[in-house]
């Protein structure tokens, strides 16, 4: 029975692919404490177990399988990696080079230090840094070099152990350095340091009722009671009350729709949106609350916003909640920022950029005038635009084939450099031109985790028994090597952040995990502060590191 399925899987490469992916996920949703491997890791891991039996897997599946996550990442950072591209982010940006340049100077001296091959030196910056993308196009690097089948077979065997062995230290080190050390060599308190970055971003000023912090909406209906109010008209009443909005009046059994300039009489029943922290107070504000279907009645509606407004971009949203001013305004709410997928906190002085998400809420006919005014609304589409990817990929490789010298030395981007960049520019135009280059954020996910996990298994399958050779080999070396290459790069750069570029703690920290494209620890600073402030610094890192970690694959190829 083993022999006819060792026998199978040696004849059909491609179940032992599928087979590792699917045991490799599993795998990496295994928890020990609140550590998990992860599913590449796991997938690599498997493939390197299930490579043993000595498999003929075809290399070009490796090559397609990362061009389907380096794609999806060029798309998915495309608008803030260009949106970054500004004075306002300079430090940022100048973060992520620092940590950037810091780990390819520590990769490279390892490789000196320990005389590392190329495949070794490219899965230590992998695995250490827990970037995929540099084994990715260190991959791609390898192929092109003058060497014969078996020797680019042995770099990225070695490669892939490299890899494996320093992973499991490069996620727990930089969680355990950027969640515990870094604010210890600070001296910060996270909850304090939040609550002050919030206080610097405007979290006092809670009666803007379009950006205060909590936002979640609820609709009353309340009898008018108060004779004072008698005689006003629904708009000096929100103006009294701006954390409420007038919808609907219901008056001897008729019912009138949101008039501003409608006079309340007493006995009215007013149909409100309100914030739901005002809630304890609309009694006193109107009247008793009722129970009254037809005025509770009132069409809704609930958007997210593509800001695309270049009057409104780069604006706080104290600011934009000043321009977005008149009858229009009234009975919507903003109840969430988004870039990236990531949630930003929703303080007056928070900057938004071109590609944010916004997500309102409230009048529906209120709601098509904000978002008219903020960019496009973005439809609930699952259809992906399958052609303009295709001939992306296709243009980004021809593009990585291209080359040129620096004296003597050669100079190109590498098939993964290439499609990287051609999903940079096509996920930047489709956020201001959707009706091109649709990618729904699921299939984003599906090119992204698929492409990426699927490569990590095929990578451990064609490592094959060679893998434990040079565990023994160079085991030691590498969890040395690896602890140095993820634990100085973050040192050295959250001192220049702090000390050289001045930035605030919270954003900071944030900042660091972005760098390092690893959203874990960011989830553990947000997780220790309770808030949201560090996602401000992350995403701006987190796109540049993308970029420039993964063009480091094809250096450390060219030096080591």
């Amino acid at each position: 029975m083993i022999d006819l399925a060792l026998g199978a899987l040696r004849a059909n490469p491609e179940i032992a692919v599928f087979l590792a992916i699917a045991s490799g996920v599993m795998l990496g949703r295994l928890q020990i404490g609140s550590f998990h491997l992860g599913s590449v890791a796991g997938a690599l891991l498997m493939g390197l177990l299930i490579g043993q039996i000595g498999l003929e897997v075809p290399h070009e599946l490796k090559a397609v399988f990362f061009a389907l996550f380096i794609y999806a990442v060029g798309f998915k950072s495309g608008p803030e990696f260009f949106g970054s591209l500004n004075r306002g982010t300079l430090k940022l940006v100048l973060l992520s080079v620092v940590l950037c340049g810091t780990a390819l100077a520590v990769i490279l001296a390892m490789n000196a230090l320990y005389d590392f091959d190329a495949g070794f030196t490219a899965g230590l910056g992998a695995g250490a840094l827990t970037d995929t993308a540099i084994m990715g196009t260190a991959s791609s690097a390898i192929a092109q070099l003058p060497l014969d089948a078996a020797a680019k077979a042995e770099l990225n065997s070695h490669m892939a152990v490299a890899y494996a062995i320093t992973y499991v230290f490069g996620t727990v080190g930089l969680i355990v350095f950027v969640g515990s050390v870094a604010p210890r060599l600070l001296g910060v308190d996270l909850r304090t340091s939040a609550q002050e970055l919030e206080r610097e971003l405007g979290i006092e000023r809670d009666e803007e009722a379009f950006s205060i912090p909590y936002t979640r909406i609820v609709v009353r209906a309340h009898r008018l009671s108060h004779a004072q109010l008698s005689g006003k008209t629904i708009a000096d009443l929100e103006a009294r009350y701006p954390s409420l909005s007038i919808e609907r009046v219901t008056r001897a059994e008729q019912t009138l729709e949101r008039d501003p300039g409608l006079t309340l009489v007493q006995g009215d029943i007013i149909g409100v949106y309100a914030l739901r922290d005002s809630v304890g107070m609309l009694d006193k504000w109107i009247g008793p609350e009722v129970d009254h279907a037809g005025t509770l009645s009132f069409p809704t509606r609930s958007v997210d916003v593509v800001l695309t407004s270049r009057q409104l971009a780069g604006r706080t949203l104290h600011h934009i909640k000043l321009k977005l001013v008149g009858a229009e305004r009234m009975g919507c709410f903003l109840t969430g920022v988004t870039r990236q997928a990531l949630s930003l906190p929703l303080l007056p002085e928070t900057v938004l950029r071109r590609g944010d998400v916004i997500s309102l809420t409230g009048r529906a006919a209120g709601v098509d005038a904000l978002a008219a005014q903020l960019g496009r609304i973005r439809k609930a589409s699952h259809r992906t635009d399958i052609a303009i990817h295709a001939l992306g990929m296709v243009l980004g490789s021809l593009l990585g084939l291209l080359s040129t010298h620096i004296g003597m030395i050669p100079v190109e981007l590498g098939i993964g450099g290439g499609i990287l960049l051609t999903g940079l520019v096509i996920g930047w135009y489709n956020s201001r031109h959707p009706e091109m280059g649709a990618l729904p954020p699921a299939a984003q996910w599906a090119f992204s985790e698929f492409g990426l996990t699927a490569f990590g298994a095929v990578i451990g399958l064609l490592a094959g028994p060679a893998a434990l050779t040079a565990i023994l080999e160079q085991g030691l070396a590498l969890v040395v090597a690896g602890a140095l290459v993820t634990l100085v790069p973050p040192l050295v750069t959250l001192y220049f952040g702090r000390y050289v570029l001045g930035l605030h703690p919270m954003i900071l920290l944030g900042a660091l995990a972005g760098a390092q494209t690893e959203a874990a620890s960011m989830n553990k600073i947000i997780e220790q502060s309770g808030s949201n402030t560090p996602v401000v610094g992350f995403t701006v890192c987190y796109a540049i590191s993308n970029v420039l970690l993964a063009v480091c694959g094809p250096i450390i190829i060219s030096v080591a």
